[in-house]
């Protein structure tokens, strides 16, 4: 009996057995995948080229920050004789036109020479920095310092106005009613009626005096250049100058010879003022106001702050007393005591 068991137990451990080698040999004998590596892609042909590494403006001198090589594919460079393969060929040169943050610096673009940067634009244009604007202001000779303001300097502004009282809705001028001459004149026995005509008709003929003040509005502006723009460019002609001691006046000519004519004197400045400036500037202009500079000294830029000039200004600050009405004048007709007198 025990013998049947054995044989039985035998049989099942064979039969299982069996069965895990027809389950386990077919996975064994399946190929494993196998990693094929990607096909290698065949890098362009490039060329390290002189790129803009960030914009670069018209008429800019281009500096080591301003440039940089990338490289760029054959297939696709500018023309050999514009290509620029050194950073040292293009340093220190101006840009004749804008260059965008990654394009191709092409000689066409640069240049030493100023002349032709006015084949794109005027040559003014070259002189005015970022965020600033050229504007002319018109000077004569006491508003320009007696002509001693020159190209480079740098100015204040003065500005000087009167103001009137007027009517708010109308914009007319106002002139105050004398209520106390009224109460005078009926004090005096004048009927109120005939006082207020009378005071009504000496206000009709009456002017009110305009309230005077001056202050210190722009300052510190550049002047970029005297008088007119040359039509020819500033490398053409020389810059005038309002410097007095180099208008000096001519001798007169000897007898039969010819005058030189004397170079007139400029009749406006260039300055160089950012946009809202140009904007007061032209307000001030078309406003009436009397507008005279104020030269500052070639190492003084600091801002200063001042107080606004008037009638009352004056009498407070500089301890003006007003003097009393007297019943007595000097009399203008006498010549005073004569000689043996």
């Amino acid at each position: 009996m025990n013998r049947s068991r054995t044989f039985i137990l035998l049989g099942i451990v064979l039969l299982l057995g069996a069965v895990a080698v027809l389950v386990l040999l077919p996975q064994q004998q399946q190929p494993q995948p196998v990693d094929t590596p990607p096909t290698p892609v065949p890098e362009a042909p490039t060329t390290q080229i002189v790129v803009a590494a960030q914009d670069i403006p018209r008429g800019t001198i281009i500096g080591d920050d301003a440039i940089s090589l990338g490289k760029w594919p054959d297939d696709s460079l500018p023309p050999a004789d514009l290509t620029i393969l050194k950073p040292e060929d293009v340093l220190g040169k101006r840009a004749r036109t804008d260059i965008l943050r990654g394009q191709p610096v092409l000689q066409s673009m640069v240049t030493v020479d100023l002349e032709q940067l006015t084949a794109i634009g005027n040559e003014a244009s070259l002189f005015i920095p970022p965020e600033k604007r050229a504007v002319a202001f018109p000077i004569d000779r006491m508003s320009s310092v007696g002509y001693a303001v020159g190209s480079g300097d740098r100015v204040d502004m003065l500005m000087t106005f009167s103001i009137l009282d007027v009517n708010q809705e109308g914009q007319y001028p106002i002139v105050p009613f004398n209520r106390e001459l009224v109460d005078e004149l009926i004090a005096a026995g004048i009927p109120p009626e005939a006082a207020a005509a009378q005071v009504l008709a000496d206000t009709k003929s009456a002017s009110v005096e305009p309230r005077l003040l001056s202050q210190l509005t722009l300052q510190n502006i550049e002047v970029l250049h005297v008088g007119e723009w040359p039509a020819l460019g500033l490398y053409q002609r020389p810059t005038p100058t309002l410097n007095p001691e180099q208008q000096v006046a001519q001798p007169p000519p000897a007898p039969g010879g010819t005058a030189t004519p004397t170079p007139p004197r400029p009749e406006m400045l260039i300055l160089l003022v950012d946009p809202q400036q140009a904007l007061i500037l032209e307000w001030l202009k078309e406003s009436g106001v009397v507008m005279r500079l104020a030269l500052r000294g070639a190492t003084d830029s600091a801002p200063v702050s001042t107080d606004t000039v008037s009638y009352q200004y004056i009498l407070t600050n500089f301890n003006v007393t007003i003097p009393p009405k007297v019943n007595t004048i000097i009399n203008p007709n006498d010549s005073g005591p004569q000689p043996g007198q």
